[in-house]
């Protein structure tokens, strides 16, 4: 269900990475044949030895670079081709290129097949270029990454985009008048369940929005979606109009999005003030700066300073909360998701977190929390999403549901669907 541009960049990309392994099948594949024909000719001392080794090292590398390169082609174009191209012709090619080595292996020591089926393969191999080179010079010359930036996009993909959207930051191409958080047609499937539909929402700064929905409504697929925990199957995710859909969630924390789980959402093993430190020590901050946020957490919770050497396991469940949201008013985030807000807790823990939530979201913060309690919800936000079975089924300020507070409950206690005023 990915996007037909993201399938079209995939392809690319592994054609890219296709073609070096094809360059590399021109060395391996000679180099198989000629350190088999030269250790048979010098089998014996230390040259031998070494030899024979690079022998067995080539014509494993080989087959290994044979095996991938017949196997892109199979993924491109599959086995029989839907049509018949001269990229298709090449792709069949490769796939003999394999059949003929295979055969040339199970060959080895009977002549004059073995000699006939190497001479043949190399015959498919140099056909195998020579039309790569044809379709390279048919292609034209094209902007694409080169080996260096193909790397750094295999193996740091978060750098890669992150790069891109410092650029256009430093470029002033920024999109302009772009919300915090923007999500647009999220499709998600777990297995062989589908569990979010066409799911949008969007948060402005400052804005306190709250996630209402019954058990099993998708209100944590969603913020974990959000997050970069989940990878939407359709749909898409924006920071500050950016689009953040292929980061990890380590990289949209680097944007500014911060996640409070629901339930044990501190490291149990650490005390209470290295909870603090952990979140602090992440900041690039001066230390001046450091100490005046944790001032402010200290201040939004009291009771941290009394309780800074306490394990953070020992903690009540109202209390880990707070902890949880005392690290993220440390870290100052651009967008804040907080699931199961008040579950389990106690009205006046509730009433604490509120404040504090209240607090963030005054410094420019978007909220969204995941709210069972319809009073909480109405009372602490600005606006309101209701969810069943995957589905937005409701969006409005909290005014005016508090005004027409049966547009909620007939969802959440009837499950009935989409509702209007």
């Amino acid at each position: 269900m990915t996007s037909p541009a993201d399938r079209t960049e995939r392809k690319r990309s592994i054609t890219r990475w296709n073609r070096r392994l094809g360059w590399l099948l021109v060395v391996t594949f000679p180099l198989s044949y000629g350190t088999a024909w030269l250790s048979d000719r010098f089998p014996d001392g230390s040259a031998g030895s070494w030899l024979s080794l690079l022998d067995v090292l080539a014509q494993v590398v080989g087959t290994i670079v044979l095996l991938t390169h017949a196997a892109y082609s199979f993924f491109v174009f599959g086995f029989p081709a839907p049509r018949l191209t001269l990229r298709s012709v090449n792709g069949y090619l490769a796939y003999l290129v394999l059949l003929v080595y295979l055969l040339s292996q199970v060959a080895v020591g009977v002549e004059p097949q073995h000699v006939v089926l190497t001479i043949v393969a190399f015959v498919f191999i140099g056909l195998h270029v020579l039309i790569s080179v044809v379709l390279r010079n048919q292609r034209g010359t094209r902007d694409d990454p080169d080996l260096a930036q193909d790397t750094r996009a295999l193996l740091q993909p978060d750098a890669v985009i992150l790069d891109g959207i410092n650029d256009q930051l430093a470029q002033g191409t920024a999109p302009h008048d772009a919300r915090p958080l923007e999500a647009s047609h999220l499709d998600v499937v777990l297995g062989q369940v589908q569990v979010l539909y066409d799911v949008s929402l969007m948060l402005g700064a400052g804005e306190i929005v709250v996630l209402m929905g019954s058990n099993g409504a998708g209100k944590t697929t969603t913020l974990r979606t959000l997050a970069g925990l989940q990878r939407p199957d359709a749909g898409a995710v924006r920071l500050d109009g950016f689009d953040v859909s292929g980061l990890s969630p380590t990289g949209r924390s680097a944007l500014g999005l911060r996640l409070v789980v629901g339930g044990q959402a501190v490291f149990g093993p650490l005390t209470v003030r290295e909870n603090l430190e952990l979140f602090g020590a992440a900041l690039e901050v001066s230390a001046a700066e450091r100490a005046q946020r944790t001032h402010d957490v200290v201040d939004a919770f009291p009771w941290l300073a009394d309780r800074e050497d306490q394990l953070a396991s020992t903690l009540s469940g109202g209390e880990q909360q707070m902890l949880a949201v005392a690290q993220a008013l440390l870290v100052r985030p651009q967008v804040l998701l907080v699931d199961e807000f008040s579950l389990g807790l106690s009205p006046l823990v509730v009433g604490q977190l509120v404040e504090v939530v209240r607090r963030i979201a005054d410094r420019g913060t978007a909220v969204l929390l995941v709210e069972q309690s319809a009073s909480v919800a109405l009372d602490l936000a600005d606006r309101v999403y209701l969810m069943e079975k995957g589905r937005i089924v409701l969006e409005d300020s909290a005014a005016a549901l508090r005004e027409n507070p049966h547009r909620l409950t007939e969802v959440l206690v009837q499950g009935s669907g989409p509702v209007t005023a």
